[in-house]
């Protein structure tokens, strides 16, 4: 006779105790035992009911046998999470009134013959596993035609109307081909999807044909449970659970993937990688739930316009990327790329908000820009710095230039926090010009940082690193308590009054208490609040129109003027534009470089100089170069003008010396002649 299962035979010791049937205990077990029936044997060596009444049962009936008829004792047992264990052991006397077992088992897990009379209970011969019933396992025994003769308890509990062979399958036209296997290899070990009462279910089968061929054996167990956990472990491991994009590592398994199709092809494709500027100022000033709702709304907006080859991944935190397959040359992908910065650019609608953030990308591409997947996403990330340096909410293709400049930004980044601490940087002030009379009015503070060893970087190479890590808080404190101590150096000076204006970035706007700082700042000083000027850009004002008109409205009851840079480059609001508590706006210098030339810049220039006089607001243009650009202005009325034509940016000393002849001139003007 058969039985269902083999004893798993691994090198390893066997598990071995004595057992006191009477007093339901362990007299002696080794470490294999400990270990194998942790569950069926509690701390203080008790039996469970379950192996206790067999082992009675069986123990108790093989007492009138005689000691030439005893016969070892075998059983099968299905332990509280799900293994099954046979069991052999022998009788034993322990003293008067005591019956004891010797046993060893192991844990079986699979289909074998395994010989006659091994089971505990009574054995049926015509049906020598009705036994199996008692341990809850799904089985089936069929005739060679595919016909079902029986099935055990638990299998009536799990299928229904299990008449043939091919009624377990979910998809009948499977069964033929286990059927077959069945029947020419006498064995198979596989998974199936069968029908079940409650569903489709992923099940693994073992079976075996008997040796009289006239029949095989079936178990089944219900592996549905496995496989959903197995496919949300897999999700878990490559997909996004916020955005639900495949991530970072099922980026890598696809570019290797790509990467192998593609190598012996002479073919290439491309990789995009994205990072969303202003993203972090969004997340600290408004909290990570709305944070979260902004970057699946980028996420579903990226999405709808990529086209067919293309598949989106979300890398971590604010960074995104996008394979572009099958490309013919570079300009499919900067045609990505202008989409996914022209769509990220739009606002998003949060929590009764209007948010806005960008998207610098970086584009390279296989295999001129690297053969392997770390190359290809540094040349990519490189190429992603560089157009945030240019300006943000832009693009920029790879080129060999870059390598270096990447290496640069890492440098510079762990070099930053320490020039804030030895403040290594320097302000420098840029000449506002009065178109009347063509006087220096004011200035504008620009940041530059003198570095011990490379000197001179620009704002452009450090200020989105300062964005990016945070530092950004106290750098912007710093220039703005400098600003203010030279003003009340120049006044000490005995130079003429002139206006101060200090950039703010987005994330710095955002902080809880900087208008306090800013008020502290003043009284500290000393300085006339109306001396000071605070630039700020659409976007940072569009972020949240509501608390942004309650802080502008704090600044300006300290007295100071707030005004508007680069304006028309962003998006704003005119209905919103008339509620913020603004005096100046700057039109930005790529309408002003082509004053003269470019009709649309001409209109463009006009209509806002046009629009600030009837709101009652001040207007300075930027990046004026030329004559012809300064005529055009004061037929428009322009106020102001600030540009290479007057001045560049100089630092404290020459700005002084510009300020001290600048006032011997005028003086020079005024004095009477004789």
């Amino acid at each position: 006779m058969s039985d269902l299962f083999f004893i798993n035979t691994e090198s390893r010791e066997a598990a071995r105790w004595l057992i006191d049937v009477s007093k339901s205990s362990i007299c002696w077990s080794n470490r294999s035992a400990k270990a194998l029936f942790s569950t069926e044997i509690s701390k203080d060596r008790l039996l469970n009911s379950q192996l206790k009444n067999a082992l009675i049962d069986k123990v108790q009936a093989l007492t009138s046998l005689s000691p030439e008829r005893e016969e070892n004792l075998c059983w099968v047992i299905k332990c509280q999470d799900g293994r099954v264990l046979q069991c052999i052991g022998h009788r034993v006397h322990l003293g008067p009134g005591h019956l004891g077992v010797k046993v060893e088992a192991r844990e079986m897990t699979s289909l074998v013959d395994m010989g006659s009379g091994q089971t505990i209970g009574s054995v049926d011969d015509d049906e020598p596993y009705a036994h199996l019933d008692a341990f809850n396992l799904s089985y089936f025994r069929f005739d060679i035609t595919g016909k079902c003769l029986r099935q055990s308890a638990q299998a009536l509990t799990q299928f229904e109307n299990v008449e043939e062979f091919k009624d377990l399958f979910a998809v009948s036209a499977m069964a033929p081909s286990v059927f077959g296997q069945l029947l020419t290899k006498g064995r198979i070990s596989t998974d199936v999807r069968f029908l079940t009462k409650t569903g489709i279910h992923w099940c693994h089968i073992e079976g075996y044909k008997e040796s009289a061929g006239d029949s095989f054996y079936l178990q089944v167990t219900d592996k549905q449970d496995i496989r959903l956990a197995e496919a949300e472990l897999y999700r878990l491991k490559n997909y996004d659970s916020l955005t639900r994009l495949p991530n970072r590592e099922s980026l890598y398994l696809k570019l290797d993937s790509q990467i192998a199709k593609v190598a012996q092809k002479d073919q290439s494709f491309g990789l995009l990688f994205i990072d969303l500027d202003g993203f972090k100022t969004v997340n600290d000033s408004f909290g990570h739930q709305v944070g979260d709702e902004l970057l699946c709304g980028v996420a579903r907006r990226i999405q709808g316009v990529l086209p067919r080859n293309t598949q989106l991944f979300r890398l971590g935190g604010d960074e995104f990327a996008i394979l572009v397959e099958d490309i013919l040359n570079d300009s499919n992908l900067i045609e990505v790329a202008q989409d996914v910065v022209s769509v990220s650019a739009q606002p998003y609608p949060v929590e009764d908000l209007e948010m806005l953030v960008t998207a610098s990308v970086g584009i390279s591409k296989y295999p001129d820009h690297g053969k392997s997947i770390d190359d290809l996403l540094k040349t990519s990330a490189s190429a992603m710095c560089r157009s945030k340096a240019l300006g943000y909410n832009n693009f920029c293709l790879y080129d060999n230039g870059m390598k270096q400049d990447y290496r640069a930004q890492l440098t510079l980044g762990g070099a930053l926090r320490k020039a804030i601490e030895e403040e290594q940087f320097e302000l420098y002030y840029q000449p506002k010009i009065r178109l009347s009379d063509e006087l220096t009015v004011g200035a504008e503070a620009l940041i530059r940082w003198i570095h011990p060893e490379h000197g001179m970087i620009p704002p452009d190479k450090f200020i989105p690193i300062a964005e990016e890590t945070g530092l950004i808080l106290p750098l912007g404190e710093w220039v703005i308590k400098r600003a203010c101590h030279q003003l009340k150096e120049w006044r000490e000076a005995g130079h003429p009054p002139i206006s101060l204006s200090v950039n703010l970035s987005g994330r710095q706007f955002m902080q809880s208490d900087l208008v306090e700082m800013v008020r502290a700042t003043l009284a500290e000083t000393g300085v006339d609040p109306k001396y000071l000027e605070l630039e700020l850009t659409e976007s940072m004002l569009m972020a949240d129109a509501q608390q942004t008109i309650e802080k502008l409205h704090g600044f300006r009851k300290l007295g100071l003027t707030l005004s508007i840079d680069d304006f028309g480059t962003g998006y704003s609001s005119l209905a919103y534009l008339k509620k913020f508590p603004i005096q100046t706006l700057k039109i930005d210098r790529s309408f002003v470089s082509d004053l003269g030339i470019d009709a649309d810049d001409d209109a463009i220039v006009k209509a806002t100089i046009a629009m600030a006089n009837s709101l009652n607001l001040k207007v300075i243009a930027e990046g004026v170069e030329s004559r012809s650009q300064i005529d055009v202005l004061n037929d428009y009325q322009c106020e102001e003008v600030q540009g290479y034509l007057f001045a560049k940016p100089m630092n404290n000393i020459d700005f002084s010396s510009y300020l001290s002849a600048q006032s011997q001139n005028q003086y020079d003007l005024l004095a009477p002649v004789h």
